[in-house]
């Protein structure tokens, strides 16, 4: 076996063909593993982790495709790589087959699809304001997937957009769903009169995907970016996106999900939420701690599950008995559940997490702020515990593997699970290390098996620790619907059978890993706030 390195100097692929390429690499005749990436930190870093790293890809900088092919033993590696290279070098659009079509103009791609009103933007950040700018001079809504957009360019395209009565989603939007109609990381979700103004991806994922299991269903959910609610921006488009769905005779309810923002956007915020809307409204500012009460239109949540369960409490009836009995568990269940799991972990004591979701992470974060007290972060709720390298846990660690740090370059996670793989067998290996949380991220653009592709880790894991002394306790939460691209029914089968343990939220997952490493302070806590957190 032989590993052979190419790079292509200053060539950019974006990271959704670079996770196609490298599948499509693997399955070359005399090819053993490949991954086609960008030449960041973090890639060649994975790149030794899977023994795929020579010298050339040593010497590779960011702006460098690299091609990193393990080649059969009897294989001539020649031939194999000038495949590779012709597979790699040939034009986006006949990679993505058929159905794609490539266009040289945005006019040409306009006039030939003739009356579109919403484009996906989705190319490196330094370069999507000139795009974005045309395509709103031109009446085009934005989804504006590309992370790395400059406050200035935001604020220059969203002030601009919303002169004009139009939407700039993002940037960094990855989770939208317009009358039906998933954009980015989304669900297959049914629909229904819930609409959702979200700064948080997948926090619209972990939302809806409860409200379909409880029967409930989406008008729309607009996803506006992490930074719309920031101080400088100052929630330009959530506050167009919550006018919109006043409006939209769809919509009976509506769901406000985001960290929480600065102060005066929040107020702001809530101000034109009382003046300017009529309907009832939900409002989740995670670990919010207290808000300005509107007559009893607006409820507040503290968690996604939270939220949920007062959309059900809203809606009544079949909503509300789905949630007690597809969702919600007890107190008593939940410790019961805890103290079963901890009895066989031995002197194991941490808790780590590794996320694909950065708004499920950070109400991970919150729920054990809550309960146990903060964990290290890489994306910390206080710079008391940010991890030094985002790459080595400490303690109690909840890592956001979809942060900016490791997906420069390289796909998302929830398209590519290869450095999720590595990073479990990592903290499994650790003997101090008693429960492991996974997220489990269904929908289009994610991974076709994302459960499947850590169920052998798992499973090795888990061995490993017996040998060791004590259990090692993985815990999962699929978010996904059974009508997605992947099979939800599937995926819980893969992971039960690994030995992991399921939840129906995150926020329950979280509540018992606190309760796992926590002990009895956390049980207290989490009585006390049962209501704040799971009620």
């Amino acid at each position: 076996m032989r590993v052979v390195n190419v790079v292509k100097q200053n060539l950019f692929r974006d990271s959704i063909q670079l996770m196609k390429l490298s599948e499509d690499v693997k399955k070359l005749d005399g090819v053993v593993d490949a991954v086609v990436s960008m030449g960041t930190d973090t890639n060649r870093r994975l790149l030794e982790d899977l023994h795929l790293l020579g010298a050339d890809g040593k010497r590779a900088a960011d702006g460098d495709l690299v091609i990193a092919v393990s080649v059969a033993e009897g294989a001539d590696s020649t031939e194999v790589m000038g495949r590779v290279e012709q597979m790699v070098m040939a034009p986006p659009a006949v990679q993505g087959g058929p159905r794609r079509r490539a266009f040289h103009s945005l006019e040409a791609a306009l006039d030939s699809l003739g009356g579109a009103n919403i484009a996906v933007v989705s190319v490196p950040g330094k370069q999507a304001f000139r795009p974005s700018m045309e395509l709103l001079r031109k009446g085009v809504n934005i989804h504006l997937f590309s992370d790395h957009v400059t406050k200035q360019e935001e604020i220059e395209l969203k002030r601009f957009a919303s002169s004009k009565g139009l939407l700039v989603l993002g940037p960094g939007a990855g989770t939208s769903i317009i009358d039906g109609v998933g954009l980015g990381f989304a669900n297959s979700v049914r629909r229904g009169d819930v609409g959702i103004v979200a700064s948080a991806g997948t926090g619209i994922q972990e939302a809806t995907i409860m409200l379909d299991h409880i029967g409930l269903g989406v008008s729309h959910a607009l996803g506006v970016g992490g930074t719309d609610v920031s101080k400088e921006v100052g929630g330009i488009m959530m506050k167009d996106c919550l006018r919109m769905l006043e409006a939209d005779e769809a919509t009976r309810r509506i769901m406000i999900i985001a960290k929480a923002p600065a102060e005066a956007v929040f107020r702001d915020v809530m101000r034109f939420v009382d003046k300017s809307t009529t309907k009832p409204v939900i409002a989740c500012f995670l670990g919010l701690e207290s808000a300005p009460e509107y007559g009893g239109r607006v409820r507040y949540a503290k968690t996604l599950h939270s939220a949920v369960a007062k959309a059900a409490e809203e809606s009544g009836g079949a909503a509300l008995r789905e949630f007690r009995s597809k969702i919600s568990v007890s107190f008593d269940a939940l410790q019961r559940s805890a103290r079963l799991i901890a009895a066989g972990l031995g002197r194991r004591k941490y808790v780590r997490g590794l996320y694909s979701g950065g708004t499920i992470a950070h109400e991970t974060l919150l729920i054990f702020r809550e309960l146990m007290g903060e964990a290290y972060s890489n994306t910390p709720l206080s710079s008391n515990f940010a991890l030094i390298d985002p790459n080595k846990s400490k303690g109690n660690s909840i890592v956001d593997l979809g942060d900016e740090f490791f997906t420069a370059g390289r796909a998302h996670p929830m398209i590519d699970p290869t450095l999720r793989r590595l990073r479990l067998a990592q903290e499994a290996d650790d003997p101090a290390v008693a429960t492991i949380l996974l997220d489990i991220v269904l929908g289009y653009g994610s991974s076709s098996d994302p459960a499947g592709a850590l169920q052998k880790t798992i499973e090795e894991g888990r061995r490993s620790a017996k040998k060791h002394g004590g259990e090692l306790a993985v815990l999962a939460h699929v978010c996904g619907t059974e009508t997605d691209p992947q099979s939800l029914k599937d995926q819980n089968a893969k992971l039960t059978a690994a030995g992991a343990t399921l939840f129906k939220s995150n926020a329950l997952m979280a509540a018992t890993a606190a309760l796992v490493v926590g002990g009895e302070e956390a049980a207290t806590n989490l009585k006390r706030k049962w209501g704040e957190l799971l009620g």
